[in-house]
């Protein structure tokens, strides 16, 4: 350990488990290996170097946590330049990939994430099986959501909907188990209306109370901006090119998120949503607010009342019955 203040960090095991990946390392300083490749990977330690010592250039992130969360797994998958070792069940990520190990099984929720999608889908004004398949999904993944909601559903003569008027909407907005993924947070100059435009022209979906402010949208009462704007990604973006700087207070700044649910672009373009999230993920992110207040609750309210609203009336329209 150089001069300074820091912990000493045992990687013996880490090394063995790069080894048994095909990845053999040797040590080049306190927090940097290198690989065989000749790929330097530094490891996050809280050790100062000296002044006069300059840091070696790397080219990967190395983490190797007591414990392997799903969003280092979620981080590694999606960053070509993390090396993520989880040394207690032996799997190794570089390069985007797993290449040791087991795959996890967090990746088993996608065929939840498609029922909940189609539950989104049928909510309020139903669709038949040839939509549901033009709107993104394979015929495989609408049959097998269909199966999953069960008496949820039901098929009629013009196709299938929510086998009780609106029973699908608390269903979708509570039950939903959070798009996943990976968050990160941001800070800019700029108000935080401007910043959710920068974001909606970059291809972001904005969600939550910050959509009160885009024009079209009826759902959500005008209030002031909630403290931090969230943004789904579909792909990565360069939000330092956009003036965004990580925001390293946590409580203010725009949070973005590239959702482990597959669906969320796909349901928002089925809605006619180019700027936004489907109601249902906005009420979602209002319902797991943190911090949340009397107005994300108030505005929560409105777009459940809402969709009530247009499931009763879209029910009574496909059926022909008196209003």
């Amino acid at each position: 350990m150089p001069h300074g203040l820091g912990d000493t960090t045992d990687l013996t095991d880490a090394l063995s488990v790069l080894k048994l990946a095909g990845l053999t390392a040797v040590i080049e300083s306190h927090d940097t290996i290198r690989l065989a490749d000749g790929r330097r990977a530094r490891f996050p330690t809280l050790t100062q170097r000296p002044r006069y010592e300059k840091p070696t250039d790397t080219e990967l992130l190395m983490l190797a946590p007591s414990t392997v969360a799903v969003t280092q797994i979620a981080l590694a998958e999606q960053t070509t330049t993390v090396l993520l070792v989880d040394v207690d069940q032996r799997r190794v990520w570089v390069d985007g990939r797993q290449i040791l190990g087991v795959p996890e099984r967090w990746k088993d929720a996608a065929p939840i994430y498609v029922t909940f999608a189609v539950a989104r889908m049928l909510a309020v004004n139903g669709a038949s099986f040839d939509d549901l398949v033009g709107a993104g999904l394979t015929p495989g993944q609408v049959d097998d959501a269909l199966a999953r909601l069960g008496k949820r559903v039901h098929r009629t003569t013009i196709g299938w909907e929510s086998r009780q008027i609106g029973g699908l909407i608390d269903f979708s907005i509570a039950c939903y188990p959070g798009p996943g993924g990976v968050r990160t947070r941001w800070t800019s100059n700029l108000p935080l209306v401007e910043q959710a435009q920068q974001l909606i022209d970059a291809g972001c979906r904005i969600s939550g109370r910050a959509i009160s402010e885009l024009p079209g949208y009826p759902a959500i009462s005008r209030r002031d901006m909630p403290y931090r704007l969230v943004a789904f990604i579909e792909h990565e973006i360069d939000m330092a090119a956009l003036g965004f700087k990580h925001e390293t207070v946590g409580y203010a700044g725009t949070e973005v998120i590239r959702p482990a649910d597959p669906t969320i672009f796909l349901t928002a373009a089925a809605a006619g949503y180019a700027d936004r999230t489907d109601d249902f993920v906005t009420a979602n992110t209002l319902l797991r607010a943190d911090m949340r207040n009397d107005d994300d609750a108030a505005s929560l309210d409105e777009v459940r009342n809402r969709l009530q609203f247009l499931a009763d009336t879209g029910y009574d329209l496909r059926h022909n019955l008196p209003s």
